[in-house]
């Protein structure tokens, strides 16, 4: 069953398989070691699959990286706090470098795709990411998995945007100093964004020095949880603010 990257990564333990489709240019498989494991992950190959077992997966990531790099396989696996309801998923699957040598005429591509295979009853399941073409080969792969994020962890896809996404909160359209109010009420905290949404209905946003604050009479266009008890607030940017550091 294709399930778009949906993955058991608890903290626990979880079991992902990354597959690479294709061999490697010349047809050879650069694999040094056929099992590997340290105290992040365990990786065992068989053929051209390398199944990897999490096994903590608040690890410090080199060493996903070292382990991955044991089994000869230029990949990153990054297993990051996410929104509640977004844990065991593929969050991105991307390339790690620039293409290594010569680029082929015509350019590179790839192709990527996730299986979950969960008989019922069963909590932990493997994830297979399938990963193909010689953009893989030549630019290594990253990997990025969701898992639940500890109290006060900031989210890896807490994105700045406007409109209320915070929950039951109502925010966009009321002033700094009303939804501040309000977060106090509620004993949450917030941090501020500078974005304005572009006429292509793209947003550009940055953000502001941490003790920035706007002023109160300023209007919130966007609200969204940033941790489980911190809201981003973004506001249009006026002249007097600080200069942008793009984030989006």
């Amino acid at each position: 069953m294709l399930l778009g990257g949906a993955v058991v990564a608890s903290a626990a333990a979880a079991a992902v398989a990354v597959l690479m489709a294709d061999a490697q240019p010349g047809g050879r498989q650069a694999a040094p070691l056929r099992s590997y494991a340290n105290a992040a992950v365990s990786i065992d190959v068989k053929g051209a699959e390398y199944e990897v077992e999490v096994k903590n997966a608040y690890a410090d990531q080199r060493e996903f990286s070292e382990a991955f790099a044991k089994v000869g396989l230029d990949a990153r696996l990054r297993i990051v706090p996410v929104m509640r309801g977004r844990e065991r998923r593929v969050v991105s699957i991307g390339t790690l470098h620039a293409p290594k040598g010569a680029r082929p005429a015509g350019g590179v591509s790839g192709t990527s795709g996730a299986v979950l295979e969960c008989p019922p009853g069963q909590r932990a399941c493997p994830l297979r990411v399938r990963l193909g073409g010689a953009m893989f080969h030549l630019q290594g792969a990253d990997i990025v998995i969701g898992r639940k994020a500890g109290p006060g962890e900031v989210y890896f896809d807490a994105n700045p945007g406007p409109g209320d996404r915070a929950g039951d909160l109502r925010l966009a359209g009321r002033t700094v100093a009303q939804a501040l109010a309000e977060l106090r009420r509620r004993g949450l905290t917030s941090a501020f964004t500078l974005g304005e949404v572009k006429a292509d209905g793209s947003t550009s946003s940055w953000v502001p020095p941490t003790a920035w604050r706007p002023s109160g009479r300023r209007r919130v266009t966007g609200a969204w949880m940033r941790s489980s008890d911190s809201v981003g607030l973004m506001v249009v940017p006026q002249p007097g603010d600080p200069r942008p550091h793009p984030v989006g």
